[in-house]
């Protein structure tokens, strides 16, 4: 039965990618004697065989819904965060991949001994671990690496050190990012993934980290009107600052792919041989779109008239706010995938309408 772990488990993006896991017939990901059948749906379908998860994340998150759309699976493991590595050095089959996507989100945050510890020094401890045992490791790294973009944002690995970021979120996903480019023993394949503005389903535990989507939502259920941020700059107006937003299910879509190129690398498939054991992604759409754009299209997913109140932005984010993303997508193309984006319209349709209309 393949393997797979998971850090972040019950976090948005973790849940979205262990539900993809659990509900896919092992051949989807590149196993060559995996089920001939595909799952539908992980509520009914979660005692039949297919592919197995170890989970970990932080001791609270147990107690999250995400967390309990798994629970009690045969093929899904929880394991404390901090009891992870001994687990998995004690296995008899060791995993056959690892994605990494626990850490600290906030953008926030200020104490930096929690990006330390979570972001820093967690990572890392898999990375070692991965290396050591001929594992694929696929990590969460961030836009939020690129600061204020006036270097661009380009994930090729030369481009690295001129980056500066805003907040110590970025600057810890960028430590590990240049960490990892001074490793002479490293894991088989690895890619660490630069998320730019991703939403979508399971995200409401992130509170005020959750995306405009969801706040824009629940604003204009409540109140018919969606509230912005007032620009902080001359450059643009109010809520025209641009950012490149992508669909979660696009990103997993994504991560399923790179699984599958991992996997093909460890068997030599020429068709997959890449030049280098790893590179970092941007995953986005490579599109910029305004907030007021967003904000639209969240006010016509729920056919209700615009209503939009520009707020002042906080003190605690003014400096460190990133007034223009978007991802150069080349790398990602070079390795030929050609996954086609959901439109901002169309994903912000499907994650009303699908998800937060049913409480998701």
């Amino acid at each position: 039965m393949p393997l797979f772990v998971v850090t972040g488990a019950h976090g948005f993006i973790g849940t979205n990618i262990v539900e993809k896991i659990l509900t896919a017939a092992p051949e989807e990901l590149g196993f060559a004697n995996g089920r001939p059948s595909r799952f539908s749906n992980f509520e009914e379908n979660q005692q039949e065989r297919g592919c197995s998860v170890i989970a970990t994340d932080l001791p609270d998150s147990i107690n999250r819904i995400n967390a309990r759309r798994f629970l009690g699976s045969v093929r899904y493991q929880y394991v404390d965060y901090e009891k992870l590595i001994a687990h998995l050095e004690s296995l008899e089959k060791k995993p056959d991949l690892v994605i990494h996507n626990g850490a600290c989100s906030s953008t926030t945050e200020t104490n930096p001994e929690i990006f330390q510890k979570l972001n820093l020094g967690y990572s890392q401890a898999l990375w070692e671990y991965c290396a050591r045992n001929n594992i694929p490791f696929i990590y969460a790294s961030s836009a939020a690496t690129y600061g204020d973009g006036r270097f661009g944002f380009s994930d090729k690995k030369e481009d690295c050190n001129k980056y500066v970021s805003l907040n110590l979120y970025g600057k810890s996903k960028l430590d590990f990012d240049l960490w990892v480019l001074k490793q002479k023993e490293t894991p088989p394949t690895w890619f660490g993934l630069r998320y730019f503005n991703v939403f979508g389903q399971f995200e409401s535990h992130k509170g005020g980290q959750a995306s405009m989507v969801y706040h824009g939502y629940n604003q204009a259920v409540r109140t018919g009107k969606i509230k912005l941020f007032e620009s902080n700059t001359s450059e643009y107006a109010h809520g025209e600052q641009l950012r490149d937003f992508v669909y979660i299910d696009d990103l997993v879509d994504i991560t399923m792919e790179l699984i599958r190129i991992s996997l093909a690398r460890i068997e030599n498939k020429s068709s997959y041989l890449i030049s280098e054991n790893g590179l970092f992604l941007n995953i986005g759409r490579g599109v910029a779109e305004s907030w007021n754009n967003l904000a639209q299209e969240v006010f016509s997913s729920l056919s209700i008239p615009e209503s939009i109140e520009y707020i002042p932005m906080p003190d605690n984010i003014i400096r460190q706010y990133q007034n223009y993303t978007c991802a150069d997508l080349s790398t990602l193309r070079s390795l030929g995938i050609q996954h086609e984006f959901k439109s901002l319209k169309a994903g912000v349709i499907k994650y009303v309408q699908k998800h937060l209309m049913r409480g998701q």
